[in-house]
């Protein structure tokens, strides 16, 4: 799983969840969610469970911090951090 597919997931995610679509296309890597308000205590909550998901990645409550969740980069790092080698994601199909 690379960092930036990560990131365009997570973007594209957070722009028709918690945006309402941001036609501006003003979300971008380094805008800080939690200052502006894009992520809060129930919103981060929702992020998580759709990595989960939708990616297949469990993040460790150890990592659920401001720092690990500032902006899409550092989401997408601890994302990425976070995948268990040879594990296949929930929405995937294994070979037949």
């Amino acid at each position: 799983m690379k960092q930036q597919e990560v990131e365009l997931a997570l973007m594209e995610f957070i722009r028709e969840e918690f945006l309402w679509g941001d036609d501006d296309r003003e979300l971008t890597e380094s805008t800080p969610l939690l200052e502006w308000g894009i992520l809060d205590s129930l919103r981060t909550t929702v992020l998580i469970n759709h990595v989960r998901e939708a990616l297949g990645v469990h993040v460790s409550p150890t990592r659920i911090n401001a720092r690990d969740f500032r902006d899409v980069t550092s989401i997408a790092a601890v994302v990425v951090d976070s995948v268990v080698p040879g594990a296949v994601a929930t929405n995937e199909k294994e070979p037949a």
